[in-house]
C-alpha cells in the first residue's frame, strides 16, 4: 500500500493555508519521520491525513485512491493512528486497552469473538508486552504504555501506522525500547509515519524524511540527502555538525551534534 500527497495545501481556515506545496509519498515496509520547528504544522499535516481537516488543496491518496469521501470506518480499516498522550478514565487492564483496537470491526454494540482476542494477543506480541497483559494500564511505565497503544493501533489491521511523537517523554531506555518495536513494525512490513524532534531517530531508522520549515519549501528524500547542517541551521535557526562513523556491526551511521 502507498500513501501519497499531491500538492496538499492544508489549515484550519479555508483562507489561510499552514502548509502548502505538500508533496511526498509512503509505501509499507517504509518510515517517513515529520520533522520541524514547533508550530511549523505537523500536527496540522497529520489531521490532514487523517481526515480530521480536509486539504485546502490537493489530495490523499490511499493505492491511488482519493480518500476525500472514504467513511472514517473505512479509513480505520487501513491506517491507525497513535497520539502522543493517552491516560484512560478508568484502570483499564492492558488487554482490554488493546482490544478497544478491535472497536471499528466488532462495533459499538457487538460482542469481541475469540478471532479477536487472537488479534489482541498478536498485536501484544508484536510489541513484545505479552508479559503485560493482565497487568493495570495506570500502573505500567510510560514506555510500557506506549507499546500498548501501539499494539492498540495493530488490533486495527491496518497498513499505515501514523505515530504522533511516539518518544515523548520517554527516558532515553524506554526511547531505544519503542524505537527498536517500531523498526520491527518496518520489518514487518507496515508503513509508519512518526514525528519526531530528534533527527538522530531518522538516521536510526533509515526513513524518509519531510522537513517542514517556516516561509520555505517543504524538503522530501532519505535521511541521508535532508539531514544535513545546511537544512537544519535553515529550519531550527541552530548549528549543528552531522557526523558519520561505522559502528560495531560494521554499519555507517549518521548522528547529529549540536554545535555550542
Amino acid at each position: 500500500m502507498k500513501l501519497e500527497l499531491k500538492d496538499v495545501a492544508c489549515g484550519y481556515t479555508k483562507n489561510h493555508n499552514v502548509l502548502e506545496h505538500v508533496n511526498f509519498t509512503v509505501s509499507t515496509g517504509e518510515i517517513c519521520c515529520l520533522l520541524g520547528p514547533n508550530g511549523v504544522g505537523k500536527t496540522t499535516l497529520f489531521k490532514t491525513i487523517l481526515k480530521l481537516l480536509h486539504p485546502n488543496a490537493g489530495n490523499v491518496y490511499l493505492d491511488g485512491q482519493n480518500i476525500a469521501k472514504w467513511t472514517s470506518s473505512k479509513l480505520a480499516r487501513e491506517m491507525a493512528y497513535v497520539s502522543q498522550f493517552h491516560v484512560p478514565p478508568f484502570p483499564y487492564i492492558v488487554k482490554d486497552v488493546v482490544l478497544l483496537g478491535r472497536m471499528n470491526s466488532v462495533g459499538y454494540f457487538g460482542q469481541p469473538k475469540s478471532h479477536d482476542y487472537d488479534v489482541v494477543d498478536q498485536a501484544m506480541v508484536d510489541m513484545g508486552i505479552e508479559h503485560l497483559r493482565d497487568r493495570i494500564y495506570t500502573d505500567i511505565s510510560g514506555g510500557e504504555r506506549q507499546l500498548v497503544m501501539i499494539a492498540r493501533a495493530l488490533a486495527q489491521k491496518p497498513n499505515m501506522l501514523v505515530l504522533d511523537e511516539p518518544t515523548a517523554s520517554l527516558d532515553y531506555g524506554n526511547m531505544i525500547r519503542v524505537m527498536k518495536k517500531i523498526l520491527a513494525l518496518k520489518d514487518k512490513g507496515y508503513g509508519v509515519i512518526m514525528t519526531t524532534h530528534l533527527p538522530d531517530q531518522a538516521f536510526l531508522c533509515d526513513s524518509k524524511v519531510v522537513l517542514l520549515q517556516r516561509d520555505a519549501p517543504i524538503l522530501f528524500g532519505d535521511a541521508s540527502a535532508i539531514i544535513t547542517q545546511k537544512n537544519l541551521l535553515e529550519a531550527y535557526k541552530v548549528d549543528v555538525n552531522v557526523i558519520e562513523y561505522v559502528n560495531d556491526q560494521g554499519q555507517r551511521m549518521k548522528v547529529c551534534a549540536p554545535i555550542i
